[in-house]
């Protein structure tokens, strides 16, 4: 019980002022941390299987581009984001669309399915961050969803993909619930995975959320990110942790599915710079861990665009 009190008292003196969405201040999310056993011993995978098909040269790349301005919650800022998502969208081929909302414009990019094009798989990030460059949040997140974005679109699915740059997440899930409200056919919505921060582990152990919460309508997601895992031999551990601060909450509130990936957050391995100036590219992300991830979410994506 001591333990608990001074923990809530350091994060209390670290919350800032929209403490309604920092996640520091998500007391019950620390509290429902749980590990579960990694999903692969290291014996038994080849190298086959251990090659990484993602471009994360271009990744680092354009993870340095994205995150030249400050403070992405300003208009001018959040247009140049927006603009550079179009460009890097209609490279890789996908069609690019804005939606406007009450004071907020969601970037939206789209490969449309072969076979049944109604059916569709919603990948999404933020692109606002907090008086910051945030490099990692959600830098990491928007960029490793464009690198996932660039391998997905070699290929032809029988079902779509929807890329969602949320606007205004920050202040508390604006942009991302404009969005699901607008939806007229939620029943065709296979599923959201949210891509949030995950740049840090400094524990060099692997350990990442996938949260669903335990929802009915949402483990099937985090099963197929356990499988990709456990059949790709990938070196991850997913910490269990239940919290409705990113973009995935606006989906449950339409009983849809939804999981968010992030680094350990609430396990405490939290980015020490987390809403803070000295969010920026530097040694303290960490590359390989974010490979690891994104890998496993891309193999996921596949199964269920391929198999749902």
């Amino acid at each position: 019980m001591k333990f608990i009190t001074v923990f809530i008292l350091i994060f209390s003196q670290l919350a800032v002022a929209h403490s309604d969405h920092d996640w520091r201040t998500d007391y019950e999310a620390y509290l429902s941390v749980s590990y579960e056993s990694p999903l692969f011993d290291g014996l038994s995978i080849n190298e086959t299987q251990k090659s990484n098909r993602l471009d994360m040269k271009f990744f680092k790349q354009k993870l340095i581009q994205f995150s030249q301005t400050e403070d992405r919650r300003a208009l001018t800022n959040l247009d140049t984001a927006r603009e550079f998502l179009k460009q890097e969208y209609l490279k890789i081929g996908f069609e690019v669309n804005l939606q406007n909302f009450g004071g907020g414009t969601n970037f939206i990019a789209e490969k449309k399915g072969s076979v049944h094009p109604e059916k569709v798989l919603i990948l999404s990030s933020h692109i606002d961050s907090v008086r910051c460059k945030g490099a990692n949040d959600n830098g990491t997140g928007t960029i490793g969803l464009l690198t996932v974005s660039q391998e997905l679109a070699k290929t032809n699915y029988p079902f779509t993909i929807r890329i969602l740059g949320f606007d205004k997440e920050e202040i508390g899930l604006v942009g991302s619930d404009a969005y699901v409200a607008s939806l007229t056919e939620k029943q065709n919505i296979i599923g959201n995975i949210n891509f949030e921060m995950m740049g840090v582990n400094s524990r060099n152990d692997g350990s990442f959320h996938v949260i669903d919460c335990q929802k009915a309508t949402s483990v099937a997601l985090t099963n197929t990110i356990k499988s990709s895992i456990a059949k790709l031999g990938l070196p991850l551990t997913v910490v269990k942790a239940c919290t409705d601060r990113s973009d995935h909450a606006s989906f449950w509130r339409h009983n849809l599915p939804a999981v968010v990936i992030s680094e350990n957050f609430f396990g405490g391995d939290a980015d020490p710079c987390y809403h803070s100036r000295c969010d920026i590219v530097d040694d303290r992300l960490n590359y390989n861990y974010m490979t690891n991830i994104l890998e496993a979410v891309l193999d996921a994506t596949e199964n269920l665009l391929l198999n749902k």
